[in-house]
């Protein structure tokens, strides 16, 4: 047998060796690049990084605290980027408010589970009769109601008129003291037999005693008929919510209310907060509640109002202490606040309304006419008639 030539199992293993060295050091060389690519990567992220928070400042508040603010970005055409939505879109301050106070301004939730906790300063309250114009009627001059309130009025009943060519509105009820609502119960009490009243509210618990509700009827000029919101007067009920009016008791929303539909009564809650509710078809019960998801952690509510205006509105929980701090935005000067409104809802807490760009107005009229110098056949007669509403 012919002998070839024999390879060495040592040998053998040796170049078996380096063959598997040589595939580890490929392997390296690999990972190495991979680890490269990553820290350049890493490295161009933490430039980024360090750029973005070159524009967060913490600013000192006037009355000592600390509060982060995000410099609004803009892109190469100057056009601001910011969320009007987001806390960190703004610098704040604060200001203090009486817990207390809870129980005061246009957005108290009053019904017949929740009593009014602020009696209104009757000083503070206007006369319809000797501040309305010439578009509408008004009962006597017991009626009355707060400025906000009687503004608005003027106002929407301007607007319905130059709308519709139709003056029969007639403003009835405004402002309650408990002494006389208790009265009104006590008499429907007595009328229907019951022991109790979906129609007309105890004393403590109507609408009329917060200044901001109105009923209406209609009156011709010798005899009165029911307030319906039909016909021309469904431009009210479509309407209202443009001056700050919502429809207090509407139709569906009993089981809520716990008042039966009355198509005559407005309550003024501000042009903001009746546009959602008109939009999204609430009551106030529900627009209360609704409102709570809205705080300066979790986010404002925007509201873009149908006159140009723009608003965000934001709820705060009412302190366990004496006293409530809310925290307000400010302009982009740093040190002037945005207008702002601050109302309790009489339950828990308070709703922030802040006015970021003003709006164009709804009604464009001089009219200022009062009613004494159109109207002089409007005298006390009114006093002491009714129709057949029912008052809540």
């Amino acid at each position: 047998m012919k002998k070839g030539k024999r390879i060495g199992y040592a040998s053998f293993k040796k170049k078996a060796s380096r063959i598997r060295y040589g595939n580890l050091a490929l392997l390296l060389a690999i990972v190495l690049i991979i680890i490269a690519i990553i820290c350049v990567s890493c490295s161009g992220s933490k430039k980024s990084d360090e750029k973005e928070n070159s524009n967060n400042d913490t600013t000192e508040n006037q009355d000592g605290t600390a509060t982060d603010i995000i410099e609004d970005g803009t892109d190469t055409e100057g056009t601001a980027t910011s969320d009007p939505t987001q806390q960190s879109s703004y610098l704040f301050k604060s200001v203090t408010v009486s817990s207390s106070e809870v129980g005061s301004g246009h957005l108290v939730l009053v019904n017949n589970n929740i009593a009014l906790l602020n009696e209104v300063n009757e000083d503070e309250l206007v006369i319809v009769r000797e501040y309305k114009n010439s578009a509408y009627w008004v009962k006597d001059y017991s009626v009355l109601v707060l400025p906000d309130t009687m503004d608005a009025l003027n106002e929407m009943l301007l607007a319905f008129y130059n709308a519709t060519g139709n003056d029969s509105v007639m403003v009835r009820s405004g402002y309650r003291s408990f002494a006389y609502q208790q009265e009104l119960y006590e008499d429907e009490l007595s009328s229907t037999g019951e022991d109790s009243s979906t129609l007309v509210a105890q004393a403590g618990y109507s609408e009329h005693h917060t200044g901001y509700a109105i009923d209406f009827t209609t009156y011709n000029g010798s005899s009165y008929s029911n307030f319906d919101g039909t016909g021309d007067y469904e431009w009210i009920m479509e309407n209202c919510y443009k001056y700050g009016f919502i429809n207090r008791y509407p139709d569906g929303k009993e089981s809520i209310t716990l008042i039966d539909n009355e198509p005559w009564h407005f309550r003024y809650v501000g042009i903001p907060h009746a546009q959602v509710m008109y939009e999204y078809d609430m009551c106030l019960e529900e627009y209360i509640s609704f409102i709570k998801n809205y705080t300066i952690d979790s986010g404002f509510l925007l509201v873009n109002a149908d006159d140009g205006a723009q608003y965000i509105i934001y709820y705060v929980p009412m302190s366990d202490s004496d006293t409530t701090t809310i925290y307000v935005p400010l302009t982009d000067d740093g040190v002037t606040a945005y207008p702002y409104e601050i109302s309790g809802n009489n339950v828990d807490g308070f709703i922030v309304t802040v006015t970021l760009q003003e709006g164009t107005g709804v009604v464009s009229t001089n009219d200022t006419t009062t009613e004494d110098e159109t109207s002089e056949g409007e005298t006390e007669e009114a006093e002491g008639t009714e129709n057949s509403e029912s008052e809540e």
